[in-house]
């Protein structure tokens, strides 16, 4: 059963094997530069935070599952100042099909050593790279190499390709330097097992 990952833009990715299907983060209309999100559906909606470019529950049709999914939460401030200035974030630590999938949502710090044990032995990690509502590229850097994810895939970055999202001073730029081996894949969507190696494995979605 092969793990397919969809790329919305900014942070809004769906996970389907075809039994289960899941959304994170989708954005309302407007909220995100150039992109506009189609009305999709899931069995169930992840949402790391109340910012109306995460929040956007109505732009998904809940389609009832018998099957269940376990999930871990992680509350990882959305700054490097407790929560202060942007509030607290919420990691989410998905289990399917053997596979852990992380989606970081705004992750504003770099987590204590606790929690980084408990994102160890990701098969997937979803990271932001905006570097000013998020961590940026090089921090994220320095997160993989704690966490050491088999696959990562930066998100919450401005896309040339389509002059999408907000402007971030070229992070993506900075992460291509960062890690040269990226793969850019032209299209929104992968199946996960296809990238899982024993080596690690970093893309982005063009």
């Amino acid at each position: 059963m092969k793990t397919n990952l969809t790329y919305f833009g900014h942070s809004c990715f769906k996970l389907d094997d075809g039994e289960i299907s899941i959304v994170f983060d989708p954005y309302k209309d407007g909220s995100v530069p150039n992109l506009s999100l189609p009305q999709l559906q899931a069995n169930f909606v992840f949402i790391s935070h109340e910012h109306f470019d995460h929040n956007a529950r109505e732009k998904i049709e809940i389609v009832p599952c018998n099957k269940k999914v376990t999930v871990e939460t992680i509350s990882i401030p959305h700054d490097n100042v407790g929560g202060k200035k942007r509030g607290e974030n919420t990691a989410h630590i998905v289990y399917l099909n053997e596979l852990k999938i992380i989606h970081l949502g705004d992750i504003g710090c770099i987590p204590n050593q606790d929690i980084i044990e408990k994102l160890r032995g990701a098969d997937v990690m979803l990271a932001p790279i905006n570097g000013f509502y998020t961590l940026g590229a090089k921090e994220i850097y320095r997160l993989a190499k704690m966490v050491k994810p088999k696959l990562l895939i930066p998100m919450h970055y401005y896309r040339q390709a389509e002059k999408s999202g907000y402007p971030d001073d070229n992070q993506i730029g900075v992460f291509l330097k960062l890690f040269p081996s990226t793969h850019i894949i032209p299209t929104n969507s992968i199946g996960i097992e296809d990238y899982l190696s024993s080596s690690e494995q970093i893309i982005a979605f063009q």
